[in-house]
């Protein structure tokens, strides 16, 4: 099979040269000149460190191990610097950076987020070098395709290494808007800045790569508008934790850039939000919502109650609604027993699973008397010597009186083809017991 090409008319070449102009990314047949490119690259070696960070014991969606990645300098007054929450890891860590030319140092985590790929760190006032400069961030629009880019990083600890590519799109994936490149991203990359060819300025932090069989040049970086909001609100004293959306919204599967309920589960009030409504805005922010992202991003810093503009069976309405931050990330608690970390799951949908607040298994080590008992992730503790415990520290109490093993019953997804769930029962000894998390902001 051959594809055939159209010849290009004049007239057409022209219009797309100045809608690209107009954009804001120069003459569509022209590439940024060289010595733009080496400028850009030649400043992310005064502001991009290197990270590694190291976990014990994690909570789920986190590994046990070292984890080394990049990170940029945003902020010289507060020493902060920016990069991905799974570098610096959403479970406790320790920290370390490190300059070009100079040794790691410890660092401290200022904030994580628990949904956008991101974290803030601090650098101590003696290792921040007095060459070091700050990234120039792009905070107020996304770059349009085809604008040209860099990814900047150590990708496979080839330090201080430069991609290029350019930006593909603006892409809606796991629920996250992603600002999607080809410039060429691999381990290490993660935490880095993704460079404007054009003017020099951080567009995106980079992520993550499609690692699908045979799929080449599918990058996705955090758009770098949605950190600089973050960024905004920690510098006014603000919480920036993204809210409780106790909601469910439906897979864009067409790209019909809609924000619809699936489900909600509201407690104790009039549910502002019913299965069906279609979230369009947020009444005192600028622009439509059109995905999960955008709508968590008019959202943060709200403590008060917000007017939300919606569809509802086709009719045009708004609602009032009060939505709490969600709880920090760097307070996150779980109880180490035996060989397995117990918290909370964490899920939006508990009341669809039916879990009734249980606390979860998140992590169990191998060769532990956990282990050896048949405990699983996800695992969902229905009672300790039969009482319920909804409770880390209603059951670190508990523990702490026993002197023998205890009777863990535990309720896990079932393989038989008539039940949803299955129980277990197991004996466990009360030893290494010990809270695990809590970080110190």
């Amino acid at each position: 099979m051959s594809i055939r090409c159209k010849q290009s008319r004049p007239w057409l070449l022209a219009v797309a040269g100045w809608l690209l102009a107009w954009a804001g990314v120069g003459s569509a047949l022209s590439a940024p000149a060289a010595s733009d490119q080496e400028a850009a690259f030649q400043s992310a070696l005064q502001y991009t460190v290197k990270i590694r960070s190291s976990v014990e014991i994690p909570f789920a969606g986190d590994d046990k191990g070292t984890v080394e990645g990049a990170g940029f300098l945003v902020d010289r007054e507060r020493r902060w610097l920016l990069t991905n929450a799974h570098v610096v890891s959403r479970s406790a860590s320790r920290v370390e950076a490190a300059f070009k030319g100079g040794q790691f140092f410890p660092v401290r985590k200022v904030y994580v987020d628990p949904y956008l790929d991101l974290a803030v760190l601090e650098i101590p006032p003696r290792h921040l070098p007095d060459k070091a400069s700050v990234a120039n961030l792009q905070c107020a629009d996304t770059p349009p395709v085809g604008h040209p880019v860099g990814a900047f990083g150590h990708p496979w600890n080839l330090s201080y290494t430069g991609t290029r590519g350019i930006v593909s799109g603006l892409t809606v994936r796991a629920g996250t808007e992603w600002l999607q490149t080809d410039a060429a991203l691999n381990n290490g990359n993660s935490g880095g800045p993704l460079i404007s060819l054009i003017n020099g300025q951080v567009v995106g932090i980079n992520t993550a790569m499609l690692g699908l069989q045979n799929t080449e040049n599918l990058n996705f970086a955090v758009p770098m508008k949605y950190a600089c909001r973050i960024l905004d609100l920690l510098r006014e004293g603000k919480d920036p934790s993204p809210p409780e959306l106790p909601v469910v919204f439906f897979e864009d599967d067409g790209d019909n850039d809609e924000l619809k309920v699936a489900a909600a589960y509201f407690e104790g009030e009039a549910a502002p939000l019913q299965a069906g409504d279609v979230i369009q805005g947020v009444t005192d922010q600028p622009g439509p919502v059109k995905n999960a992202t955008q709508l968590i991003n008019a959202l943060r810093g709200h403590q008060e109650e917000t007017t939300l503009s919606i569809l509802r069976d086709g009719k045009a309405m708004t609602v009032k609604a009060h939505f709490k931050p969600r709880p920090s990330v760097l307070q996150r608690q779980g109880l180490y027993l035996a060989g397995m970390l117990i918290a909370s799951p964490g899920f939006r949908d508990e009341a669809e699973a039916n879990l009734g607040k249980l606390l979860a298994v998140h992590y169990v080590v191998d060769g532990s008397p956990a282990s050896a008992q048949g405990l699983q992730l996800w695992d969902m503790i229905k009672s300790v010597d039969g009482r319920p415990f909804h409770d880390i520290d209603a059951l670190l109490s508990y523990l702490n009186q026993r002197n023998r093993p205890v009777r863990v019953v535990i309720k896990r997804l079932s393989e038989a083809n008539d039940n949803i769930y299955e129980y277990h029962e197991f004996e466990l000894p009360v030893e290494d017991l010990k809270l695990i998390g809590v970080e110190k902001p």
